[in-house]
């Protein structure tokens, strides 16, 4: 799905109307699964009866299921489609998906559209959203490729997602020594296993094992790291090259003896290294006495420059076409890839066409190395730190020494993908391995069936990202954090909308979705993991990571109440009056001026807010000369939470 904006759902705005799913295949039918917890009219479209994989399914919709093309008009009609809120045209043709599409547009000019497409249609798809309001292309591949990568990229983080070119992780833990980092808020998460979101640039090491730079024992640490280096290089040489070093460092050394007679070292250095190179009669001439010529020159001479001549004749040309094939094979993808340095790292993608280039370019940008395996005929484009090669056994042998970070299995076959799952762990037991399913259902629990292998169903993944689609939201990633998929959200917000005028606390305690990035007007860089007191105005732009449950919640407009509040008795200082008014206006909304009665010097308590903002409020007026006290408040139940989604 190509990145985009929507405004913010309205509270006043929330439209009347079904949803209608058209192309009932895997994905149409998981979309509504999903959709059934929402007490939404739901309508179906598709060109013959399905294979319905949930009864409950077919008992409700089998009966009132529309048959008929999406591209016609009155089989549209007779769908309900000219008073549908939202359509998801589903099918698994992107050409018909798109004529439906325009077809639809026609017969209802307000209905958010959802349009499956492929990698193919991409152009197209982003001239539709252009030109057609309301109209979302979703692109499959796309977000399955996220989920993918997050699951072979190496490190001990529960997620890693992207957002306007900053690399966030989710990690394990409340690490009070990061700079920045932000809870993430889920649904019935684990209270003994709290998951921050923190940016990835600060957070290369523990703080326990950094040691500044500035101090003696950094400086030696560096300089260690530093003089470490070569050993380490070294030892990861294999047998024949290190061999092959030591061979040519003991010629050179034998050379600036043998060669340094009459002419002293820089004669030696001068013949050895012209004799390395393949030269032979301009090294010998230099070492001959000037006038008496070749008759003056020893056999021994003779005899041992001319070795070093071929020997050299030989390390040249083993360097030039050692040059020449790695141009061929980077340049035009020829030839096969030699073993790799021993001890390098490396992801192995197998199959998967257009989604493991994906995969892949995400992997590269992120400074990993990728060998992939791709059977099309025809050369395949290389760039630095991809490799690609036709067959297996070329991967295998090239990967060897090396060690495999993550393998990823892209076939379309489930059974394939498992049978080579099982004889890659026994060469690489300790590699992280995904497993591509298009429609298996329960995929995570298959997962650790077979011993912590990722299972990812691509149709699990894509269907949350339709439905929030059809409720007016725009998803650009998914990450699957402990079991839930989490997708992130960009909102541009507008006066009136359910978020304007709430403080980003109220926005992370009502609504249980987590802030990521905030862009106000005028400014060209966003606010990473932005302060939870920032009130949202007209203009801004807000990322979230959510669930489809919590996003659903923003666009009906149901927060959950602020159950705390503050008890105030006394009155500031002259001097700090203004700021006590500040700080009240600010942590509760409104103007200064309206607050100056719960600073009269009675006893007062505060209107309703998150315990987040309450107790820097606290410190604040505290700070001013008032008692407060932090206390609950009692808040009415709310009403009975969405059914379960199956």
């Amino acid at each position: 799905m190509a990145p985009a904006s929507l405004s913010a759902p309205r509270v006043s705005s929330q439209r009347e109307g079904s949803v209608l799913i058209c192309g009932l295949g895997s994905l149409g039918q998981a979309c509504l699964l999903r959709l059934l917890p929402f007490d939404v009219p739901l309508r179906c479209l598709d060109r013959e009866r399905p294979d319905w994989r949930d009864p409950r399914l077919e008992e409700r919709f089998g009966s009132s299921l529309v048959l008929g093309d999406m591209r016609l008009p009155h089989v549209l009609a007779q769908a309900g489609v000219a008073s549908a809120r939202a359509v998801l045209l589903l099918s698994t043709e992107s050409t018909v998906n798109v004529e439906a599409a325009l077809q639809v547009r026609l017969l209802n000019p307000t209905a958010d559209l959802v349009v499956r497409s492929s990698g193919q249609l991409a152009s197209l798809g982003a001239l539709l959203e252009e030109r057609l309001p309301g109209v979302a292309v979703v692109d499959p591949l796309l977000l399955t490729a996220g989920a993918i990568t997050e699951t072979l990229r190496p490190g001990d983080q529960e997620a890693c997602f992207r957002v306007d070119g900053e690399s966030y992780l989710v990690v394990e833990g409340n690490d009070p020594a990061r700079r920045q980092q932000r809870s993430l808020r889920q649904d019935g998460g684990d209270p003994t296993r709290p998951l921050q979101v923190v940016p990835m640039a600060s957070h290369h090491h523990r703080a326990a094992d950094a040691v500044p730079a500035a101090r003696v024992q950094g400086r030696w640490l560096a300089v260690r790291r530093s003089l470490g280096a070569p050993l380490r290089r070294w030892r990861q040489c294999s047998p024949l090259q290190q061999a092959g070093l030591l061979v040519i460092l003991a010629l050179m050394a034998l050379g600036l003896v043998l060669f340094s007679a009459g002419g002293g070292w820089r004669q030696g250095v001068f013949v050895t290294l012209a004799l390395l190179l393949g030269e032979f009669v301009d090294p010998v001439n230099v070492m001959l006495p000037p006038g008496d010529g070749i008759a003056a020159a020893a056999p021994w001479l003779i005899g041992v420059t001319l070795l070093y001549s071929l020997i050299g004749t030989l390390l040249t040309s083993a360097l030039v076409a050692v040059i020449l094939e790695r141009l061929l094979r980077e340049r035009f993808g020829l030839g096969r890839p030699g073993r790799f340095r021993r001890g390098s790292r490396w992801i192995l993608l197998a199959e998967g066409e257009e989604l493991a280039e994906r995969v892949a370019d995400n992997l590269v940008r992120d400074g990993l190395q990728v060998l992939r395996i791709d059977p099309r005929p025809g050369p395949a484009p290389q760039r630095p730190g991809m490799v690609v090669v036709p067959r297996w056994e070329a991967a295998l042998a090239a990967l060897q020494p090396c060690r495999l970070e993550g393998i990823g299995l892209l076939s379309v076959d489930l059974l394939a993908n498992l049978q080579e799952t099982f004889q890659l762990q026994k060469s690489w037991p300790e590699a992280r391995y995904a497993i591509l399913s298009h429609a298996v259902e329960a995929a995570e629990r298959l997962g650790d069936l077979l011993g912590g292998v990722a299972v990812i169903s691509s149709m699990d993944l894509v269907a949350d990202a339709v439905v929030a689609t059809a409720f007016g939201e725009r998803v650009e990633e998914i990450c699957r954090i402990d079991g839930a998929n989490h997708l992130l959200v960009r909102y541009r917000i507008q006066q009136g909308d359910a978020l304007w005028g709430l403080n980003l606390c109220r926005v992370e305690r009502g609504y249980g979705v987590t802030t990521i990035h905030l862009l106000r007007p005028g400014r060209r860089s966003p606010l990473v993991l932005p302060s939870l007191d920032l009130v949202l105005a007209a203009g801004d732009e807000l990322v979230v990571l959510a669930t489809l449950r919590q996003l659903r919640r923003i666009e009906l407009g149901r927060p959950d109440p602020p159950r705390w509040c503050l008890r105030l008795q006394g009155s500031p200082r002259q001097e700090g009056r203004f700021a006590a008014l500040q700080s009240l206006a600010r942590h509760l909304g409104g103007a200064p001026g309206a607050l100056a009665p719960l600073l009269d010097g009675g006893e007062h308590l505060t209107p309703a807010l998150d315990r987040e903002l309450a107790e820097p409020l606290a410190e604040e007026l505290r700070r001013q000369g008032l008692h407060c006290v932090v206390e609950a408040v009692a808040v009415a139940e709310p009403a009975a939470p969405e059914g379960p989604r199956p």
